[in-house]
């Protein structure tokens, strides 16, 4: 039988919140997987399903084939004992193999009175040892905690003593000192500096055997995977797309074409059927000419009426059941409504005079203990990005450009109309608000055609505008924040790390609307991929418009 992990059945969720419902799927050996969907989808569900660590409420998972697979786990928060060393937790990691060393040991020792039995034994154990390479299991370690900014941790040290992420990362160095057979990941690159992910990268994508990960980093999703698992979270359900990374992005815009069509071949069909109810009838004889049998023209016509009639309720009959079920309207490709200030710019005719003055500029502002001074001026038009790492300022210094944070010394002015996606969702203040109404508070106008543009973004399904915002996902209150940032008429878009939580196929779209927008947007992210499409983009632009895109990075609260 083929080693495989698998889902069979499945339907799985927590409270009354169901995240997957009647799910099948087969991972097979060798296989190199990534899991992506937004956040809430039910992601990390499914990699616990696959290990084993979590069961069902309805159908199996977990491995088929040979007992002897070994699936190795990693959680995005260890399972360690806190009171544990980081000697005893590589142990612990290495106890197998250590098993296996002191099983091969005891055999030698006995090899001159040894028979064909036990020596078939030692012939299988040491394969298996070589096979794992466990001669080299003290030196991977070591490599490993080295390529993770860890080298030189003194063993003897608590975990409890390190700080979250070097936790992290002895748990995955520990996972990779001997890799098993199929190697579960979840975000493993949340912790990791630019030279630890590149590391990982390189590791996974070496290994012989099956890698299954989750992660929204799509640099990582490139150079790993071989094969994408969308998790779905309004249908419960996965969908599988084979050629990677690329393979994926082309079958979803294909699947956008194959909607497209099958909607207008809809929409076809039903002006077809409408107009052949509405004409079948002057078809069918009325404005025939009459001729001298009057007998035969009365029969004539009832019989053309007749025959009409029946055309006419076939295509009455027709048009109900196209009605009966529709095909949704595909969504627009995301897009920015257009600023206003530019609009107004425009009826003035004074656009030299707007585009001379800055559309954010902030002298000297500062925040004790999370911001130094600092002078920041961003022109209108121009596309910003601002990188570093935690803890450098960066979204303080966000909130203070939107003003939602006051700063301690410095002044802010804005010209034109700021939006702001913050990086941490907000606890909803009116949880039991509906989607619709949640999403229209404050934006004015009517109901309905907030209604309509919210539906043509194709972030929600109309039975989902009903649905109270305290019972959203984290994905899905992170669209229902996008929204109101996409139709919301703004002149300038602040935007902290605007690709947590959402899948990928719907990031790909937002930075082409970013890139589109007429307006000023600046964007704090550590999103690699998110950067190398900046980096693009601003070498696109460098030789007609010199510094429309400009990248900054912030250090120990200062902006450099």
């Amino acid at each position: 039988m083929t080693d495989h992990l698998h889902l069979s059945g499945v339907s799985h969720g927590y409270g009354d919140r169901e995240l997957l419902n009647a799910v099948d799927l087969a991972i097979h050996h060798g296989e190199h997987v990534a899991i992506v969907g937004e956040n809430g989808a039910g992601k990390s569900t499914m990699l616990r399903l696959l290990a084993g660590v979590e069961t069902p409420d309805d159908g199996t998972a977990g491995l088929s084939g040979n007992p002897g697979y070994r699936v190795g786990y990693l959680a995005q928060t260890h399972g360690f004992s806190e009171s544990l060393t980081v000697g005893d937790a590589i142990d612990t990691s290495l106890a197998s193999l250590r098993s296996l060393e002191a099983r091969i040991a005891e055999l030698e020792s006995g090899l001159a009175d040894a028979d064909s039995e036990d020596l078939e034994l030692y012939g299988s154990l040491q394969t298996e040892y070589q096979l794992r390479e466990g001669y080299a299991a003290e030196s991977r370690v070591e490599a490993a905690l080295d390529k993770l900014g860890l080298g030189g941790l003194d063993r003897r040290r608590t975990l409890g003593s390190l700080s979250g992420g070097e936790q992290e990362r002895v748990a995955l160095a520990c996972l990779l000192a001997d890799p098993a057979e199929a190697l579960l990941l979840d975000e493993p690159t949340n912790h990791l500096d630019a030279n630890g992910t590149a590391w990982l990268e390189s590791r996974l994508a070496a290994h012989r055997g099956t890698v299954v990960v989750v992660s929204h980093d799509r640099v990582l999703l490139r150079k790993v995977a071989t094969t994408i698992i969308e998790v779905d979270a309004d249908r419960r359900a996965v969908n599988r797309y084979g050629n990677g990374y690329e393979g994926y992005l082309r079958e979803k815009a294909a699947e956008r074409a194959r909607w497209i069509q099958e909607y207008d071949q809809w929409l076809d069909a039903m002006a077809a059927e409408r107009h052949q109810a509405a004409t079948v009838a002057d078809g069918m004889g009325y404005g025939r000419k009459r001729d001298n049998d009057k007998m035969a023209f009365g029969f004539k016509t009832g019989t053309w009426q007749s025959a009409a009639a029946s055309k006419v309720r076939n295509a009455q009959e027709r048009l109900r059941r196209l009605e009966d079920n529709p095909v949704e309207r595909p969504p627009v490709p995301l897009k920015l409504s257009a600023p206003s200030r530019v609009a107004a710019v425009a009826e003035a005719a004074a656009v030299a005079e707007v585009a001379s003055a800055p559309a954010l500029e902030a002298n000297g502002v500062s925040v004790p203990g999370r911001l130094q001074p600092a002078d920041v001026r961003v022109g209108a038009g121009q596309k910003v990005l601002i990188t570093g790492p935690n803890g450098a300022g960066k979204s303080t210094l966000l909130s203070i450009l939107a003003g939602t944070l006051e700063p301690t010394t410095g002044t802010v002015t804005a010209n034109g109309k700021v939006g702001y996606l913050q990086q941490e969702l907000e606890v909803p203040a009116r949880p039991g608000l509906r989607l619709l109404p949640a999403f229209a508070a404050g934006l004015g106008g009517n109901i309905d055609a907030h209604a309509e543009g919210l539906l043509r973004l194709g972030l929600f399904r109309p039975a989902e505008f009903h649905v109270p915002v305290g019972g959203l996902s984290a994905g899905q209150q992170r669209r229902l924040a996008l929204a109101r940032i996409l139709l919301g008429g703004y002149d300038t878009m602040i935007v902290d790390e605007p690709t947590n939580h959402l899948a990928p196929v719907l990031v790909e779209q937002l930075e082409a609307a970013l890139a589109s927008f007429e307006g000023t947007v600046v964007i704090v992210s550590h999103d690699r991929a998110l950067g190398e499409w900046f980096d693009r983009s601003a070498s696109d632009h460098a030789r007609t418009v010199p510094g429309a895109w400009m990248r900054y990075r912030m250090q120990a609260g200062e902006m450099l």
